[in-house]
């Protein structure tokens, strides 16, 4: 069947046109008509989100809460599926606000209250996406949940919406990278030859002090963040090839979010980074800490880290102990290297001071390290870790070395530190010594 044409638009194609335009400047109007105070609309979400009818919203990869947005594994049993409630708040008869939850019902307020009902999820996001000049560079909320009623509608594609937003110049880098950061978890291959696109955009100097060239840095750093994000690991081949690109900082950022990713392929990638001698040491350093993240779901590769420790360069023998510092059973390990006499000592001070960072490392393990060492300048640092705990067991500790070991500059140490603490035990020590 031919369809007919009028100035050479199929008629259909114009009637969907004319309806989705009426139907927005309805909800716009209605939203405009609507005093002052919150104008609550509700709408279906996309499947996968999920909330808590508050503050918390999750959808895939991203958990969003109050002034707090994480990327990557979570896990939130008060997260449960429910329509998405936008509470629009209007001032002086213009939208100032919006705020976005998932669940049941609408967050309490002492706000005056116009409830719109139920509207259509499409003619929402387009609603929502026509806010954005009005309060992009304005909005008092939390920018990363600037776009939320947009993209959580159940509206079906809106990566060209997101494209565009993104593309925008005259658009506040926040807002921007919130475009992006969307398109990584709503998009699908794609989308992935735009976000690589504004990876390499970012290899300009950082330090320039142009502030394009930053917005673009952070735009870079964003998109690899997208690229990481993507379902079923579309992004990680475009990664693995960042990963190789001529820009230093851009092998850094996608080595990062190779780990972050977890996939086989960019654990593989990172292993090569790592064992390359040729490639930048803070690139390989870099690697070595993405990897000790990825460890959270393979263990194998702490035991890897572990392995290529002695013929690591200093700055990853550094991330090897950052990683060490978080990991159960990493404390043991971290103290027989701050106890190896053939390491060189800022190596071993180093080793000790992630040991203390270790909350698994028993206090008790670092007093005897500080009685048994005999160099002067770990002893001092042994001092400064125990210091930096909060437990009983560290400040009993220091107040034995303030008033009885046997090194006076030991015992003025012990005095320093203990000075920094607000304790009554401390503060009663350090009255005696001065009353005596």
């Amino acid at each position: 069947m031919r369809l007919l044409s009028i100035f050479g638009y199929p008629v259909a194609a114009l009637c969907v046109a004319v309806s989705t335009s009426l139907s927005q400047t309805d909800l716009a109007s209605r939203v405009q008509s609507a005093p002052d105070g919150a104008v609550r609309v509700t709408f279906a979400s996309r499947p996968g989100t999920c909330g808590n009818g508050r503050d918390m919203i999750g959808y895939r990869k991203a958990l969003f809460a109050e002034n707090f947005q994480s990327i990557g594994d979570w896990n939130a049993p008060d997260c449960v599926p429910g329509p998405v409630r936008v509470a629009i708040t209007k001032a002086n008869g213009r939208v100032t606000r919006v705020r976005t939850s998932v669940g049941n019902t609408f967050p309490s307020t002492s706000d005056r209250v116009t409830d719109l009902g139920m509207v259509s999820p499409i003619d929402a996001s387009s609603y929502f996406f026509s806010l954005v000049p009005q309060l992009d560079g304005s909005y008092s909320g939390d920018k990363s949940r600037f776009l939320l009623p947009a993209v959580l509608a159940n509206a079906g594609d809106v990566t060209p919406q997101l494209t565009s937003l993104a593309r925008d110049d005259s658009r506040t880098t926040d807002t921007r990278r919130q475009a992006i950061h969307w398109l990584g978890l709503l998009g699908d291959a794609r989308v992935v030859p735009t976000l690589v696109a504004f990876a390499r955009a970012g290899e300009a100097n950082d330090g320039d002090g142009d502030g394009r060239k930053r917005g673009k840095k952070g735009l870079a750093e964003t998109a690899m963040m997208a690229l990481g994000s993507m379902e079923d690991g579309v992004g990680v081949p475009a990664l693995i090839d960042l990963a190789r690109d001529r820009s230093v900082d851009t092998r850094r950022s996608a080595v990062f979010w190779l780990g972050q990713s977890g996939d086989p392929r960019a654990l593989s990638t990172l292993h090569t980074v790592i064992e390359n001698q040729q490639e930048d040491d803070a690139v390989r350093s870099h690697a070595v800490f993405s990897l000790g993240q990825a460890a959270d779901k393979d263990p194998s590769q702490i035991r890897y880290l572990q392995s290529i420790y002695p013929r690591a360069t200093t700055g990853m023998k550094e991330q090897i102990f950052l990683t060490m510092s978080q990991r159960d059973g990493g404390s043991d390990w971290l103290l027989q290297k701050a106890r190896d006499n053939n390491e060189p000592m800022d190596t071993r001070r180093k080793a000790l001071f992630w040991a203390g960072q270790n909350h698994d490392t028993p206090t008790r393990d670092l007093a005897a390290f500080y009685r048994s060492a005999t160099d002067e300048s770990l002893k001092e640092h042994a001092i400064f870790v125990l210091s930096q705990r909060d437990d009983d067991a560290a400040l009993n500790e220091l107040m034995r070395i303030a008033q009885s070991d046997s090194d006076r500059r030991m015992r003025a140490k012990a005095f320093f530190w203990l000075g920094q603490k607000d304790d009554p035990r401390v503060a009663k020590l350090i009255a005696d010594k001065i009353n005596r």
